[in-house]
C-alpha cells in the first residue's frame, strides 16, 4: 500500500511538489502561532515563588516643611530613620497585621529595579537587587531552596546576610554554571564586583540559596539577592532613609476584611510618626492587576490575531484538499467498480495527504530549530528546554495539520462516495 502511494505521489509530482511547498510554509508558520502559546501559557502557570494574597502597600506621605504640622526635630536622619522603625512596631502590634517590612524595587509587580553584580573566582552574575527590612520574606512567603521557611530567612537579613537566589550565576548564562546551593557546598567565596575597597573586591556573607522569584507572571526573569541595606556595611540611619521607600503588609487571613479602611483610620493618630503620614493603602491584587494590565492586553490582541491566522489556515488547508478530491470523482469511481472498499478509499486518499505531510515535516522541523535557536520566536524571557518546545509544537502543529487534511478529504470524498459509479463518470471535470 505504501509502496503504491509512493509511486502514485512520484507520478503526480508537479502537483504534489507545490502541495509540499505549501505545507512546509503553513507547518512552519502554525508551529510559530503553538510556539507563542506554549511559551506564553509555560511561563505564566509556572510558579512564582512568592504569594501576594493577603497584601497591601502602604504610601507614606512626607510631610513638607511648609506644613504647619511639620516636626522639625525629625528632620536629621536619625530621628527620622527612627520614626520609620516606629511605625514597623506599631504595626506589628496591630492585631491583624502578621508582618510589615520597608523596602526597595522590591515588592512583586515593580517596574522600578536596581542591580547588582556578584562574582566567584572569574564567574560573575548580574541580577536584580532588593533592598528590604527582615519581615520581607515573611510577607511574600519566600523559600529557601533546601526548603529553609520565610522565618528562617528572616532571620538571616537580620543577622546581616545577603541571600542569593539559586539561579542567580545560572540564569543569564548558556553555560551550565553551579547553583548558589552547590558553590556554598564547594566552600567558594562569593564576592562583590560592583566596588573595592582598599583595591579589593570585598566578600559578601551569604546566607540560604532562595527558591527562585520572578518578576511577574509573564517574565521567567527570576535571579535576585536580597539583602537588608541597614545591617550590610551601610550606616543604618541614612539607609533606612533614603534607600527604603516602600512600605508593605501581610494581613491574618481572618482579619483580612476592611482592613484599608481600619489603617486609614488609624493613620491620623496611631500611625502618624514624626513626618511621615499614611494616605493610601493598596491591595497587592489591585496592584498586580494595574502593573500587567498592558501585557494583558497585548497578549489578548495577539491571540486574537494568531486564532484569526489560524482559522484561515484551516480553511486554506481544508479548501486545497476539498478542491482536490472533488476532482478525483472519476479515480474514485473507478475505484468502486474495480471492487475497492469506501473504507479503503477514504485511507488511500487520507493516508496520501498524510503521508505528504509527514514527508514535509522533517524540514519544517529544521526551520523551527532555525528560529528557536536564534530567538527569533522566543516570548519574553521564555526559554525554556528547546528539545521539549521544539517537540511539543511540533507535534501539536502535525496533528493540527493532519486533521486539517483528513477533514478537507473526508467530507468531500463520503459525497463522492453517495455518487453512483455511472453517474459519476458521467460528469464532466
Amino acid at each position: 500500500m505504501k509502496k503504491k502511494l509512493l509511486r502514485q505521489m512520484l507520478n503526480e509530482w508537479r502537483t504534489n511538489v507545490w502541495l509540499a511547498l505549501e505545507f512546509l510554509v503553513v507547518s512552519v508558520v502554525l508551529w510559530y502561532i503553538c510556539d507563542y502559546f506554549y511559551a506564553s501559557m509555560r511561563t505564566y502557570f509556572a510558579p512564582l515563588g512568592f504569594e501576594y494574597d493577603h497584601c497591601y502597600e502602604l504610601t507614606m506621605y512626607d510631610i513638607p516643611e511648609t506644613s504647619p504640622e511639620y516636626r522639625p526635630e525629625y528632620a536629621n536622619d536619625s530621628a527620622q530613620s527612627e520614626a520609620f522603625r516606629e511605625i514597623l512596631r506599631r504595626l506589628k502590634q496591630m492585631p491583624e497585621i502578621e508582618a510589615a517590612a520597608y523596602s526597595n524595587n522590591a515588592r512583586p509587580f515593580n517596574g522600578s529595579n536596581s542591580g547588582i553584580t556578584m562574582g566567584y573566582d572569574s564567574v560573575t552574575g548580574n541580577a536584580l537587587r532588593r533592598f528590604a527590612t527582615p519581615d520581607f520574606p515573611i510577607i511574600y512567603r519566600y523559600r529557601g531552596a533546601n526548603g529553609e521557611s520565610p522565618e528562617e530567612l528572616a532571620a538571616q537579613l537580620e543577622e546581616g546576610k545577603m541571600l542569593l537566589s539559586d539561579n542567580f550565576f545560572s540564569s543569564s548564562s548558556r553555560e551550565p554554571l553551579p547553583s548558589v546551593r552547590e558553590l556554598k557546598d564547594a566552600g567558594k567565596k562569593i564576592h562583590y564586583v560592583d566596588y573595592k575597597i582598599n583595591g579589593e573586591h570585598p566578600e559578601a556573607q551569604i546566607g540560604s540559596a532562595l527558591v527562585p522569584v520572578r518578576y511577574d507572571e509573564f517574565s521567567d526573569w527570576s535571579a535576585f539577592a536580597l539583602q537588608d541595606v541597614c545591617r550590610d556595611g551601610f550606616h543604618p540611619d541614612k539607609a533606612m532613609v533614603w534607600y527604603y521607600n516602600e512600605l508593605t503588609v501581610r494581613v491574618r487571613p481572618e482579619h483580612d476584611h476592611d482592613i484599608a479602611a481600619k489603617l486609614m483610620a488609624a493613620a491620623p493618630d496611631y500611625l502618624h510618626v514624626g513626618n511621615n503620614l499614611l494616605t493610601n493603602v493598596s491591595s497587592l491584587d489591585d496592584i498586580r492587576r494595574n502593573f500587567q494590565r498592558s501585557t494583558t492586553t497585548q497578549l489578548r490582541n495577539y491571540s486574537a490575531g494568531m486564532g484569526f491566522m489560524m482559522i484561515n489556515i484551516f480553511l486554506g488547508l481544508l479548501g486545497t484538499f476539498w478542491f482536490r478530491t472533488q476532482q478525483r470523482v472519476n479515480e474514485i469511481a473507478i475505484r468502486r467498480v474495480n471492487g475497492a472498499t469506501r473504507r479503503g478509499i477514504f485511507g488511500r486518499l487520507i493516508g496520501e495527504g498524510v503521508l505528504l505531510l509527514a514527508l514535509v515535516t522533517p524540514l519544517a522541523v529544521a526551520a523551527d530549530c532555525l528560529l528557536t535557536h536564534y530567538d527569533i520566536c522566543a516570548y519574553y524571557g521564555a526559554h525554556h528546554s528547546t528539545a521539549l518546545r521544539i517537540a511539543v509544537c511540533a507535534g501539536t502543529s502535525f496533528v493540527l495539520m493532519a486533521l486539517m487534511v483528513i477533514a478537507g478529504i473526508w467530507f468531500p470524498a463520503r459525497r463522492a462516495m453517495r455518487i453512483e459509479p455511472a453517474q459519476a463518470l458521467s460528469i464532466d471535470n
